[in-house]
This record gives C-alpha cells, structure tokens and sequence, in this order.
C-alpha cells in the first residue's frame, strides 16, 4: 500500500452497486479525495453482503470493512479514518459502527446528513438544479424496516418543501415513501414535466427500474409528466463532495486529539 504509514489511511465505505455505470461515480469520488489528501492511502470497503455475494459469483472481489482494517493493520497502518459514503446514518452505519481492528486507532466519520448544519449545506448544494418553475422530485432510499433511520430524511422533507414550492420529497422504502407522488402529479400539470434528483451517491437499479423504468409503477409513469428528466446522482455534485471531506477533516482532528492525549 503506497501511503506514508505515519498518516491515517482514508477508507471510503460505500453500500455497493451492480451497475458498471454506478461504479465509474466511486472514481470521481476517489479522485477528489485523493486530491484533498494526497499522501494519504486511501482504500474501498463494501458494506453490502448482497452485493458483494452478487460480485464475487461474478469474479470480481470486493473487499468487505473488516477485511480492510485486517490488511491495513497487516501493512503497518496504525490510523484510519472511515468515511461512509452514505446519505443518512442508518442501518448500514451501525454496521461502520461497530468496526473494530486490533492495533488501529479508528475516527468514524459521519454520514451526508449527520446535522442541521449538514441539511443546510445539502439544500445549498442541490438548490442549483432546482428550477422555479419546475416540478422537481427529490428521490430518496429510505428504509422499510427501521422507522428511525427516516428521521433525516424527514427533516430533509420539513426544511427542502418549505425552502422550494416545487420540490417535492419521497422515497423508494419506508417513509415519506411514495404518497407524495400523488402532489407531485397534480403539480407538474401546468408545465407537463417533472425532474427527478436522486438523494443517493450513485443512480443505480432504483433509479433505472422505480424510478425511470417502463412499468406502469414507475415513479415516472405515477407522475405522467410528457416530460421526465432524470439528473445525475449526488457524487456528481461538487458541493456535495465537499461536504463529506468537512466530515474526513473533522475525524481526521479526531485522530490528531486522541495523539495529542495518548
């Protein structure tokens, strides 16, 4: 691992995709921090066993979060910062969580949305691609089993609606779910069109199959705008980007904390 060994390793922990084309986003995001923290070793783990089983029958290996620590522990690492490359601190954050490795001193950074701060700084960066006169959907993932895991994404709801009298909230799992579709076709009725953000790092079979699929249960089809764009996924937004190295930065002063104390 070519990283100076007396730096904390950066490890970029992502749910994982299927999609060739979701996977060529994990680059841009590599190469923006690779240009934030040049000397840093910076490395992928994938939190998803499903979509790491699915990967792996097909050959290609992807390493999981405790399979990272083992080898950069083994490598002479002694710090590391895990930036999870999730919107909300959910279920899969409680698997980042509860990581450990012997003989490395871990600083767990936070998700996108961890604080007001951060739900402030999202609606600035995605209030560019926000027409005023456009009905715009923010399309979330959300999740069905943990009503807690929602708690941002609702708050994200309370604070977007009430900045964007276009912007409407939903999501594929759990709440606010897919019931303010309903609201979203009754206002892109005046100019028959309706663009689709997606709340998630990289637009794979969510956004391909619910979202902009064909089936008469596609969220493009329940608006039935003549007109439906779909934008690129957040980890082609800079400003987003920006906010998860503020996260990095702040568990790096972790790490520096803990050294100044030991």
């Amino acid at each position: 691992m070519p990283g100076h060994k007396n730096l904390p390793a950066i490890i970029l922990a992502t749910f994982g995709t299927s999609s060739p084309k979701a996977r060529e986003v994990y680059r841009g995001i590599e190469n923006r921090v690779r240009e934030a923290y040049p000397k840093h070793e910076i490395v992928w783990a994938y939190l998803s066993h499903q979509i790491i089983d699915k990967q792996r029958s097909l050959g290609v290996v992807l390493p999981t979060l405790s399979e990272v620590l083992i080898a950069l522990a083994g490598s002479g690492f002694n710090e590391a910062v895990v930036q999870p490359l999730l919107t909300v601190p959910g279920e899969e954050f409680s698997i980042v969580r509860s990581s450990e490795c012997v003989g490395i001193e871990l600083s767990i950074s936070a998700p996108l949305l961890s604080s007001e701060h951060d739900l402030d700084a999202v609606l600035a960066a995605i209030s560019a691609y926000i027409l005023p006169d456009v009905t715009t959907v923010l399309v979330c993932h959300g999740n069905r089993k943990y009503s807690e895991y929602n708690e941002q994404l609702l708050r994200l709801k309370k604070m977007a609606e009430s900045k964007f009298d276009n912007l409407i909230v939903a999501s594929i799992e759990g709440a606010p779910g897919t019931e303010p579709l309903a609201r979203a076709r009754e206002m892109a009725r005046a100019k028959d069109a309706v663009v689709f953000i997606p709340f998630m790092m990289a637009s794979g079979e969510h956004i391909n199959r619910d979202v902009m699929g064909d089936d008469a249960e596609s969220w493009k089809n329940i608006v039935g705008a003549r007109h439906s764009t779909c934008l690129e996924p957040l980890a082609k937004n800079t400003a987003i980007l920006n906010i998860f190295l503020n996260h990095i930065e702040f568990a790096m002063q972790d790490l520096r904390k803990v050294r100044q104390h030991g």
